[in-house]
C-alpha cells in the first residue's frame, strides 16, 4: 500500500491520527488500538446523531460553544495524562492509561456532537445565495486542506514536545471559542430571508418570520401564500 493512503479520505486521516494519540498514551499494542478504534467510530457516530437534534433544539451558537470549551478542557487534561504518562512510563497504572484514553473519547464525542453537524449545516445557512455555491466549496477545500497538514504535523509536534503539543491545540480551542462568542449569530429556526436580515438590516421577502408563526403571533394567510407562489 502506498504511503498516501492514510491521508487520502477524512477517514483514513482520523484514524491515522487517533492511533498516534493511542501510542502516546501508553496503548502500544495494535490490536488494542484496532479494538479503541473501532468502539470510538460508534461512538462519534452516536454523538453525532445525538448533536443533529441538539443544534436544531438548543441552536447552532450555543452548541458550537459549549463543545468548544468541552474541547480545550479535555485536551487539557489529555495533556496532563499524558505527561504523567511520559514521566514515568515503566510505573504508569492501566488506570492513568486507560483514563487517559477515556477522556480522549469524551473529546471525540465532544467534537462529533457539534462539529459533524455544524461544518455541514451552519457555512450553508450563513452564506447567502450569490456566494453559497462557491462559499461551500471553498470551506470544504480549507477544511481538509488543513486536516490534511494537521496529520502530519501532531505526530511531529508529539514526536517533539510531546504533551505540549495538547496544551498548544487547546489554547487554539480556547482562541476560537472567543471568536465564536463575539462572531457568530444564531440561525436556529430562521428561514434564509431572516438570516438575510441579519447580517444585511432587511429581508429580501414579504414572508412572515418564522418563530413569530410559531409563537402564534402571526398567521399565515392562504390566499396571500397562493398569490405569492
Amino acid at each position: 500500500m502506498s504511503p498516501l493512503e492514510i491521508i487520502k479520505t477524512p477517514v483514513a486521516r482520523k484514524r491515522f491520527l487517533i492511533g498516534t494519540e493511542l501510542t502516546t498514551a501508553g496503548i502500544t499494542d495494535s490490536t488494542a488500538q484496532l479494538q479503541a478504534n473501532v468502539v470510538l467510530n460508534v461512538w462519534c457516530l452516536a454523538c453525532a446523531l445525538s448533536g443533529t437534534h441538539l443544534v436544531s433544539r438548543w441552536g447552532r451558537k450555543p452548541t458550537a460553544l459549549m463543545s468548544e470549551v468541552l474541547l480545550f478542557t479535555t485536551l487539557f487534561i489529555i495533556g496532563g495524562l499524558t505527561k504523567a504518562y511520559n514521566d514515568n512510563p515503566e510505573g504508569a497504572s492501566q488506570s492513568l492509561i486507560y483514563g487517559d484514553v477515556a477522556v480522549m473519547f469524551l473529546f471525540q464525542g465532544f467534537y462529533s456532537v457539534a462539529w459533524t453537524p455544524l461544518l455541514y449545516i451552519y457555512p450553508a445557512e450563513v452564506m447567502n445565495y450569490s456566494i453559497r455555491a462557491n462559499g461551500l466549496a471553498m470551506s470544504t477545500l480549507f477544511l481538509n486542506l488543513f486536516a490534511c497538514v494537521f496529520v502530519f504535523i501532531m505526530p511531529i509536534g508529539l514526536n517533539n514536545i510531546g504533551w505540549k503539543m495538547y496544551v498548544a491545540n487547546g489554547s487554539w480551542d480556547v482562541v476560537i471559542a472567543i471568536l465564536i462568542a463575539i462572531f457568530w449569530v444564531e440561525t436556529k429556526g430562521k428561514t434564509l430571508e431572516e438570516i438575510d436580515a441579519i447580517f444585511e438590516g432587511h429581508k429580501h421577502s414579504p414572508g412572515l418570520d418564522v418563530e413569530d408563526v410559531y409563537r402564534g403571533e402571526k398567521e399565515i394567510e392562504a390566499s396571500v401564500s397562493e398569490k405569492q407562489v
